[in-house]
């Protein structure tokens, strides 16, 4: 105890006379002023083990957005055959919009991607890649009924009404008919989803479907978007 006693009072000393020649501010300045010269003659060093912890926390942020992904994917896989199921449809194509591309002037065009599917027995899964990187703009006039309503192919009037959405839908991936329906997000819809038969002589009942989706039936629209809002970080 005594001699870490002597040793402050030594510390203690070394200032006292530091202040007596040189003033304590000064040597702080000094101090300061050292500590400049050693981050400028360190300044790459420096950028670049910044470089790295940013890179790092990126990485992390990147896998854990991964890890949501999958996990949204095995969740929402069983709920979407439990709605095929109740609808009785031969196949559900699950879709998400996302944007990655602008144009000259930055504004950012939109996409829609086969993210996952469900399909009824005998019925052949839609091949991957067939529907990737579809740009809302060729479906425009079906985008902004879907913010609406349900919309249906069993229309005598549909390839007029949804140009583009009959071209892409219609004998591309085997079916007959289709229903399309908005999935509803905070500000914007999320993607949709489009529930197909095989059967050119299918009657579509929408009422019913509504009804199925809504909240008094399984109220499945708000599941699926709450599944998905709870895997966002």
């Amino acid at each position: 105890m005594e001699q870490f006693l002597n040793k402050l009072k030594d510390i203690s000393d070394f200032f006292i006379r530091i202040d007596q020649k040189i003033g304590f501010k000064k040597v702080v300045k000094y101090v300061v002023l050292i500590l400049l010269v050693l981050g400028i003659v360190n300044f790459k060093t420096v950028v670049k083990e910044i470089v790295e912890v940013v890179s790092e926390i990126n990485e992390e942020k990147h896998t854990e957005q991964l890890q949501l992904r999958d996990e949204l994917l095995r969740d929402l896989q069983p709920l979407l055959n439990e709605i095929m199921a109740q609808v009785k449809a031969d196949r559900l194509l699950y879709f998400e919009y996302h944007n990655s591309k602008e144009n000259l002037v930055g504004i950012p065009f939109k996409y829609a991607d086969l993210v996952l599917q469900g399909v009824s027995y005998n019925v052949s899964a839609v091949p991957d890649g067939l529907y990737k990187d579809i740009n809302t703009g060729t479906i425009t006039p079906l985008y902004e009924k879907l913010k609406h309503d349900i919309v249906s192919s069993d229309d005598s009037l549909f390839c007029y009404k949804y140009p583009g959405t009959y071209e892409l839908f219609n004998g591309n991936d085997g079916s007959e008919k289709q229903v399309f329906v908005s999935i509803p997000g905070v500000d914007q819809p999320i993607g949709m989803l489009v529930f197909e038969w095989v059967d050119e002589d299918q009657v579509i009942d929408k009422k019913r479907i509504e009804y199925i989706l809504g909240g008094h039936g399984g109220n499945y629209l708000s599941r699926i978007n709450g599944l998905i809002m709870s895997k966002t970080r």
